[in-house]
């Protein structure tokens, strides 16, 4: 009888201990389904019939937004349209091209009118500063000579300076200093022996003169055979020609306004 009541309650040592029943997912699912549904329809008739057409617009919306990132503009169009569309891109890459060539050759023309402009421009430059020097309205320095005259017996006249002031400027010079005097196109030399006046400022020994230019070319213009040097020292003069790789000029001529002609 023990055996059978053991058996009746499952605690037999033959057979497996029973175990509790425990509610599955679908159970859980099921209620939480019946819980929504619930909830649902026990709102207003009104609001089911709103959210549906909700419903409905939401998903029209969204259908035609997929079938037009689907669609291609081009799979309506005919054969005929097709060769059409073609057609009017390739004129379309013509005309650009063509438009590209007509701009790189205006930026050719724009450049070439701009380096001429600066070439003028830096000649015109070029031009003025020459004048300026030549003018001696402006300090320089450069290469030249330094020629070293002294007069112990004040033997020497205007006309050897003049002489000298000559042979400098064939040779090249581009600058010269008589004493301290620059010395322009427009100097002169006045006085008489022992007293030398130039642009109106008389000048004693030693003669210095500071010379820019061609150092070679200007003494060997200076030292010909009856040159302007050999005529110094006819006179007792002692002269010295001494190259340099720098010669600083800072006097300034006074430019004189033109008497008798006119511009324009």
């Amino acid at each position: 009888m023990s055996t059978e009541m053991e058996q009746e309650n499952g605690t037999g040592t033959d057979e497996t201990p029973a175990r509790v029943s425990q509610p599955g997912r679908e159970g859980r699912g099921g209620r939480l389904w019946a819980q929504a549904r619930g909830a649902f329809f026990a709102l207003p008739r009104g609001l089911h019939v709103v959210m549906l057409v909700i419903f409905m617009v939401l998903g029209f919306a969204l259908a035609t937004q997929v079938r037009s990132q689907r669609s291609d503009p081009l799979e309506g169009l005919s054969e005929q349209d097709l060769v059409t569309v073609l057609d009017e891109l390739g004129t379309q890459e013509q005309n650009l091209r063509t438009r590209r060539g007509e701009l790189a050759s205006e930026l050719e023309e724009l450049q070439g009118a701009a380096d001429e402009a600066d070439a003028r421009e830096q000649a015109a430059r070029k031009a003025a500063q020459q004048a300026q020097i030549a003018a001696g309205t402006i300090a320089v320095h450069g290469p030249g000579v330094s020629l070293s005259v002294v007069d112990p017996g004040a033997n020497l006249t205007p006309t050897q300076f003049v002489m000298t002031l000559g042979e400098l400027r064939n040779a090249g010079a581009e600058a010269i200093e008589l004493n301290g005097v620059r010395l322009s196109t427009r100097s002169a030399f006045t006085g008489q022996a022992g007293g030398i006046i130039v642009d109106g400022t008389p000048i004693a020994s030693p003669y210095t003169w500071n010379v820019i230019g061609e150092s070679q070319t200007i003494a060997t213009a200076l030292e010909i055979q009856a040159g302007s040097a050999a005529q110094m020292r006819a006179k007792g003069a002692l002269v010295s020609i001494t190259p340099s790789a720098d010669i600083e000029i800072t006097s300034l001529a006074t430019p004189r306004p033109p008497q008798y002609a006119t511009y324009g």
